[in-house]
């Protein structure tokens, strides 16, 4: 009988975690498809459980306080990356810490360091044109944000997550529907049903792991709410500026060294 690939027991046990939406459309319709997986293989469900994935903490800021754009950014990060951020302070120095599988933490870390390089970029260009810097910076974080959640043809992780690679089992079998670039000549595709399906599915998956570490590592913790007034023609400029971040993939596959 054929073996089953590293990438169709994921998608399994993606299918069957599925399987515990409150739609019951939806839920009875993941289980039917594991079902036929695990049938074609000669598999049981206890053949497709793992002990659970790793997860790391890694520190992408050293700042005892951080401004609203700032916070907006780690929040825009971590939802783009299935990872969890913590602001904490050990041995008096203050962290920004994310939580997450090793591969979408690296991608967060990544993702952060370059999106926060070209608001500083972006802030200090249009320092002399605006009004009020930090409500420009936020409306570029707000822009930025809307498109990695988006369907926006040339967004690496459009619809799902800005990783090296999670979730791979959210590519459908068939090839996906290419769309026209966007206006930097970037191409990409719009993710169908079962990619979207596919997704939900690893960010509750991913919740739950990330919530468990830190609940094991810090207990229970605080959430604190960032004002964010700002002025709107500064923040609209920002948002307008937003629309030029480039936003194709950052991190590169790992390559094979040269034996």
């Amino acid at each position: 009988m054929e073996r089953p690939s590293d990438e169709i027991l994921s998608k399994v046990r993606k299918l069957l975690a599925l399987g515990e939406s409150p739609s019951e459309a939806e839920a009875a319709s993941a289980l039917a498809k594991a079902q036929s997986l695990l049938a074609r293989y000669g598999l049981s469900v206890q053949d497709v459980k793992d002990e659970g994935p790793e997860v790391v903490e890694s520190t992408i800021l050293e700042k005892k306080r951080l401004r609203a754009w700032e916070s907006h950014l780690v929040a825009v990060v971590t939802k783009a990356t299935f990872t969890r951020a913590l602001h904490v302070t050990l041995s008096g120095v203050s962290r920004v810490l994310i939580i997450g599988r090793p591969v979408n933490a690296a991608a967060a870390a990544e993702l952060f360091s370059y999106l926060h390089l070209v608001v500083l970029k972006l802030g200090r260009s249009a320092g002399e044109r605006v009004s009020h810097l930090e409500s420009f910076k936020l409306g570029v974080v707000h822009r930025v944000g809307e498109r990695l959640a988006s369907n926006e043809p040339g967004v690496a992780g459009a619809e799902g997550p800005w990783t090296a690679g999670s979730p791979p089992e959210a590519k459908s079998e068939a090839k996906p529907k290419e769309t026209q670039g966007d206006e930097s000549g970037q191409g990409g595709f719009r993710p169908n049903a079962e990619d979207r399906q596919l997704a939900v599915a690893f960010s509750r998956e991913t919740s739950r792991e990330n919530d468990a570490y830190i609940a094991d590592k810090y207990g229970k913790t605080k959430s604190k709410r960032v004002g964010r007034r700002v002025e709107p023609h500064s923040f609209h400029a920002g948002r307008a500026a937003g629309d030029t971040v480039s936003l194709a993939r950052q991190i590169a596959e790992p390559k094979k060294g040269r034996r």
